[in-house]
């Protein structure tokens, strides 16, 4: 008997000693401002939030108070034992939630599950059905950030509708939407919007008035992504207040044709990324009188009209010219003239050298990064041609790919041709970093860079292990700065 006592009274205290240090948890999470507590509870799953919110009336009040909702509904439910708890107290919270209090930030992921519990069609409808109401309410507690990041595929036989209410809440300063099949459908035109940045990826637009209601609607737009549409082609945008904007599309998107109207007094960033495979035709207009920063990637467009870009500042360009796209790229580089710092990859450098194109459409650039693959005898030429009208230059780039030990057709142009060219850039060069690659061009050009550019303040050099001797004879070169500084780094194979 007395053992027993003591075990009962041993299970007692343990009990009462968990109960104390609840209540003292408690009592400190009560103790801590709001702002404090919403963001220790904003690193709990939704499941744990709720039972948080079980446990006095202090802890309600931050549950249903909480500004920020996280919600990962792959680590929070793998399992299907997991799943339906999830969405009760998902349904529970924000059916709670609603009217009451303000959700500042509301954010779902929901990545595609291998279960073939989740791909049941009856599933996929009644997760559908959920999330849009989940998304409702969101409204209806005046969320200013949402994002739903959907990974799941949506039945195109069921393709739901996305909420328009989320299009007209006022309160709404920013959404993010990824959900692969969604339809979305245009606001009424006399509608407004706050909405500053918006992204939609993997969307289906139902017609082209969507882009007219951000055009006339949100007044206040000023980033807008737009990737892997469906169902549009042509998009045409008209903004006073668009500052950033950025299209992708690849060659599956309906009959690969692809239209683009962009025009804004404010628009300083463009992003341009059309797949290489795209068929169907390719039109690219743009009126940004103020545009600072272009980036274009894939294939060109057939027919583009850039305007004059005075302002532009950088511009980056990873295309993949055909033959035939000599024109198209030469109009390209006349639009951008006037740009201060350019980005070639390999085959628009190749494109540059090898097609003859002027020299002059680079007079401006006073900061050039290219791609050359290795100083080949075949690319020498093109590549004098193009350095012959970069009269401002004096940052310097040359990158290449090809490191091998092989010397053949990369050998055939010493220091006395560079000496021939008369380059007039070479005087005023201050920044120069060489990848030499294999040959000998490379390093002869790099000792003709470090005799006469008597302006460099830096210069860096890759080689490779096996060009150990030739870097020995560039050290050797007479210097003709005395304040540059030198760097040797040798190229490591990643593995």
């Amino acid at each position: 008997m007395d053992g027993n006592r003591k075990l009962m009274a041993a299970g007692s205290s343990q009990r009462q000693g968990v109960r104390a240090f609840a209540k003292s948890m408690t009592d400190r999470i009560s103790d801590l401002p709001d702002g404090v507590a919403h963001h220790i509870l904003s690193f709990l799953a939704i499941a744990d939030l709720t039972r948080f919110g079980c446990v006095s009336k202090r802890c309600k009040q931050l549950y249903l108070s909480t500004p920020s909702l996280d919600i990962d509904v792959f680590s929070d439910a793998h399992m299907v034992s997991c799943f339906k708890q999830l969405l009760s107290s998902l349904d529970r919270f924000l059916w709670m939630h609603r009217g009451v209090n303000k959700i500042q930030r509301f954010r779902i992921y929901w990545d595609d599950f291998c279960l073939d519990d989740f791909l049941e069609p009856d599933f996929l409808e009644d997760a559908t059905f959920r999330l849009m109401t989940w998304i409702h309410n969101a409204v209806s507690c005046n969320v200013e950030v949402l994002e739903v990041d959907i990974r799941m595929m949506i039945c195109r036989k069921r393709q739901p509708l996305f909420p328009l209410s989320v299009f007209l809440c006022g309160s709404l300063k920013s959404l993010f939407l990824n959900m692969g099949r969604i339809l979305l459908k245009a606001p009424s035109l006399t509608s407004s919007s706050n909405i500053e940045y918006l992204e939609l990826r993997c969307v289906c637009i139902k017609d082209e008035d969507f882009f007219k209601w951000i055009s006339s609607s949100c007044k206040c737009i000023k980033d807008l992504h737009l990737e892997y549409l469906e169902g549009i082609n042509n998009v045409t945008i008209e903004s006073s207040s668009l500052k950033s904007f950025s299209f992708v599309m690849v060659a599956d998107s309906a009959d690969g044709a692809c239209h683009i109207n962009i025009s804004g007094e404010q628009l300083e960033e463009i992003c341009i990324s059309w797949e290489h495979t795209l068929t169907g035709s390719r039109l690219l207009n743009i009126r940004a009188p103020n545009l600072k920063y272009l980036k274009w990637y894939g294939c060109l467009s057939m027919r583009q009209n850039l305007g004059e870009l005075m302002c532009l500042e950088k511009a980056e360009l990873s295309l993949m010219p055909e033959a035939d796209d000599l024109n198209f790229l030469s109009a390209v580089l006349c639009s951008i003239s006037r740009v201060k710092v350019l980005t070639l990859n390999h085959e628009t450098t190749m494109a540059l050298f090898n097609g003859g194109l002027k020299a002059r459409l680079l007079g401006y650039v006073f900061h050039l990064c290219i791609s050359i693959g290795s100083f080949r005898d075949i690319l020498v030429p093109g590549m004098v041609s193009v350095f012959g009208g970069l009269h401002n230059l004096n940052t310097l780039e040359i990158k290449t790919n090809q490191w091998s030990c092989y010397r053949g057709y990369c050998s055939g142009f010493d220091m006395g041709y560079w000496g021939l060219q008369n380059l007039s850039f070479i005087h005023q060069l201050k920044e120069v970093t060489i990848e030499l690659g294999s040959g000998s061009n490379g390093i002869q050009f790099a000792k003709y860079i470090l005799e006469h550019a008597q302006n460099l303040k830096k210069v860096k050099i890759v080689h490779s292990p096996w060009q150990c001797n030739n870097i020995a004879e560039v050290k050797k070169s007479k210097m003709a700065s005395n304040i540059a500084t030198v760097v040797f780094e040798e190229y490591r194979t990643p593995r």
